[in-house]
């Protein structure tokens, strides 16, 4: 008989101010709409736990990130340690769909762990007579650059519960991915542990393999 096990996932939304993270959250955790969300500043995370088969639980630690431009240093912190990084765009702005292009997904590619899970969503897919961005055009981008493609309603709760079944199923095809889990955990404590004269974006791949090796040492649960 197989043991049951639960698998930690922290999943992060990126995406400019206004396209809808924080409401798709709300959806996902809750099951409740607001119209009246203000803009995210600071990153907070909600949690929800999801069986993805008959043996597996996945924990989703989920974090809502700011958009806007200023806080983009304090967003990056953020996904360099995220399993999976859900990149989301406004159907209605075509704006959002060219950052999403030029900033996120190349920031992602960059900074993110190489075996990072990335999901793009087309949100507000229920306004279909304001569109501006090609659905077509952005599935094409997505399955292009091996990310999962969603389009979803917060308001009429369309696609998201899926696409995050979709995402635990993508995870279990990942051998080894409880020591994943741990590898970032511990890449996250060495970065909290920079000296007061390091620079999270500076510091050498040297300095950083001798910080996780110390606290590979007194940190051994997952």
């Amino acid at each position: 008989m197989s043991l049951s096990k639960e698998i930690p996932i922290k999943a992060v939304l990126l995406g400019e101010a206004g396209v809808g993270k924080t409401c798709i959250i709300l959806r996902y955790i809750n099951d409740i709409f607001s119209s009246t969300n203000s803009s995210t500043i600071l990153s907070t995370f909600s949690t929800k736990k999801v069986k993805i088969n008959e043996n597996t639980t996945i924990a989703f630690n989920i974090w809502d990130t700011a958009g806007q431009e200023k806080f983009r240093a304090i967003t990056k912190i953020s996904y360099q340690d995220a399993a999976v990084v859900i990149l989301v765009f406004d159907l209605t702005n075509k704006a959002s769909f060219d950052v999403l292009k030029e900033y996120w997904f190349p920031q992602v590619k960059e900074y993110a762990p190489d075996n990072v899970i990335i999901a793009i969503t087309a949100a507000k897919c229920d306004l279909v007579d304001n569109y501006e961005v090609d659905l077509n055009e952005a599935e094409s981008y997505a399955k292009s650059n091996g990310a999962l493609f969603k389009k979803t309603s917060s308001l009429d709760n369309i696609g998201i519960n899926e696409l995050f079944q979709e995402i635990g199923e993508k995870i279990l095809t990942f051998e080894n991915f409880d020591k994943m889990i741990v590898e970032k955990r511990v890449k996250t404590l060495a970065m909290l542990e920079l000296e007061n004269n390091e620079d999270i974006n500076n510091i050498s791949t040297k300095n950083m393999d001798k910080k996780i090796k110390k606290l590979k040492k007194k940190d051994r649960c997952c």
